[in-house]
């Protein structure tokens, strides 16, 4: 009797077990169902689901939960900025869309997984990623706000690995005509600003354009996250177009009204503080420049960034030395970020996706012709392969050779300002000086033709300089002209104005000769960028509110009419 109730008992106790995964189940897939639909308006309560499934549940989930539980738990995470570099999983999910479908989740997955890529800095399986999903991502299906999601992640990947500014730009002017298309109003407003930040760089005058514009919609939003952005666009804005005041003004107002203590705009506060401390610190005001930078964290910006700041800070100080160090440092660091090659490597993966759609295409229409478009396709290869090599280097090569031209053409011509200063006194030593000025222009001349626009011309243009001009010798030849032309002048400046430097009567020389701002950062091995710190700090020093070229040209009427 005992053993025939022992048999019901143990059917009893299985099919408990039974409903208890079945409810399990269920209850899995019902907030499974919940999180995707709040994934796209309350991505954190579509966390808060997925979170409040219980790992039980999860092991006994068939292949299409488990792969939809990977997706939307990454996407989630990605959505609420958590990190997303250790999720592995996701490729379990792309692999069952891509058997299973449908496309709109292959996609998607395939989006995700190029998030993850990215946070691990792995950029080239990151882009080819998203340039799968780009493929088969379907605007019926996913709507224009998943194909301006894509666009927008491949404009930020460009945007941090120095691709290209106008493939950035393009790509983020793609993402702003997908969102318009869909009218969600804090999408185009992301859009904007981002497509602004491309722009800074090339085009300052479209990117306030767009910044104002994202403004508007981020106040209409009530988003002040996104309205401390658009600050940080502005001031940005006013540092690279020279109007300093307005950058410390905008920065300041925007971090006094504005609530920036969440981490996800910590770096927009960090850029508004660099902007602050560089315009204080090329307006001659060090310690406001230093105490603004003591407030950014050390790990808010790149070390190039830092050695930038610190390199405008040292020439408020009237630090030459220091300065060079730090521009020096900041080039070699930007040197070996170019090395890396990553601007190559994705320019590879992007053509390489372009070339297979051209072959798709190809193939569909001329099958029979397949073996030898592959052929040509692979050579088409090789030369783009070439060809990225070959930009690559000219882009280190870009900034050096453009200083050098600069430099020739500036001293070409000053030609004409030797005649004049040979018209004006006929003294030996000027004389001397003007023909010497003539043949280091020639000699110059020739080393460009030469030697062309490549790295060699660096070095011959400064062994030219220094056998005419030595950094050591040219201030005395230029004061022996000044003071020939204009007797007196420079020493009567010195007793009107006791706190100018020796350097500053060299520069004031120099400007009395009429050399041009070329020439005269040629001779000085200065840039234009050091030079107007100079001018603008001796301006301050003799007490003159305007430009230092119009103080001289009033001193030397003056001089003449006495």
């Amino acid at each position: 009797m005992s053993r025939i109730l022992r048999i019901p008992a143990a059917a009893l106790a299985a099919c408990l077990l039974i409903l208890s995964c079945a409810s399990g189940s269920r209850e899995a897939r019902t907030m499974l169902t919940a999180a995707d639909s709040l994934m796209g308006t309350d991505p954190q309560a579509a966390l808060y689901s997925i979170m409040s499934i219980d790992s039980s549940a999860v092991l006994s989930m068939n292949n299409k939960d488990r792969a939809l539980y990977i997706l939307l738990r990454t996407q989630a995470r990605y959505k609420c900025y958590l990190p997303v570099s250790g999720d592995t999983a996701i490729s379990t999910a792309v692999e069952y869309y891509s058997r299973r479908g449908p496309a709109s989740r292959h996609a998607i997955a395939l989006s995700m997984r190029g998030a993850v890529n990215f946070e691990r800095g792995d950029f080239v399986s990151a882009l080819e990623d998203y340039k799968d999903a780009e493929k088969i991502v379907d605007e019926k299906d996913g709507g224009p706000v998943a194909a301006g999601l894509l666009h927008t992640r491949i404009a930020e990947l460009y945007q941090l690995t120095f691709v290209n500014d106008s493939l950035t730009v393009e790509r983020y002017r793609k993402a702003l005509e997908c969102f318009q298309r869909s009218d969600r109003d804090d999408r185009i407003m992301q859009a904007r600003l981002s497509l602004a930040r491309a722009l800074l760089p090339v085009s300052p005058e479209e990117s306030l354009s767009n910044t104002l514009a994202g403004a508007g919609l981020a106040m209409t939003l009530s988003d002040s996250g996104m309205i401390l952005v658009a600050r940080e666009l502005e001031a940005a804005y006013y540092l690279i177009t020279g109007q300093y005041s307005e950058a410390v003004r905008t920065g300041s107002a925007a971090l006094s009204e504005a609530n920036y203590s969440e981490a996800r705009f910590g770096k927009s506060v960090s850029n508004i503080l660099l902007a602050m401390s560089t315009a204080y610190a090329r307006t001659g005001h060090p310690d406001s420049a230093r105490a603004t930078a003591s407030r950014i964290p050390r790990e808010a910006l790149d070390e190039a960034t830092w050695n930038f700041l610190y390199y405008d800070i040292a020439l408020s100080e009237d630090d030459p030395e220091s300065a060079l160090g730090y521009l020096a440092t900041a080039h070699r660091i930007g040197d070996s970020t170019l090395a890396a090659g990553y601007g190559m490597h994705l320019r590879g993966v992007e053509k390489r996706y372009e070339n297979s759609r051209m072959s798709e295409r190809y193939t569909s229409m001329q099958n029979r012709y397949f073996s030898t478009y592959i052929i040509l396709l692979g050579t088409l290869c090789i030369i783009i392969i070439i060809c990225s090599l070959i930009y690559v280097r000219n882009i280190r090569l870009k900034r050096e050779v453009e200083k050098c031209t600069d430099i020739i053409r500036s001293l070409n011509e000053e030609k004409d300002t030797a005649g004049r200063i040979t018209s004006t006194v006929h003294g030996k030593e000027s004389t001397l000086i003007s023909e010497e000025m003539l043949k280091v222009t020639d000699e110059l001349m020739e080393a460009f033709y030469k030697y062309g626009r490549t790295k060699a011309i660096a070095e011959q243009v400064k062994a030219i300089l220094q056998s005419h001009f030595p950094e050591e010798g040219t201030m005395a030849k230029v004061r022996r002209i000044v003071d020939a032309t204009y007797p007196g002048f420079l020493s009567g400046l010195e007793t009107a104005y006791p706190a100018l430097k020796e350097k500053d009567i060299y520069l004031i020389a120099l400007m009395a000769c009429g050399f041009s701002t070329g020439t005269i950062c040629a001779l000085r091995r200065i840039s234009e960028s050091s030079l107007y710190v100079e001018k603008t700090r001796i301006a301050r020093r003799i007490g003159e509110g305007g430009r230092l070229a119009d103080f001289i040209q009033k001193a030397l009427q003056d001089y003449r009419a006495s």
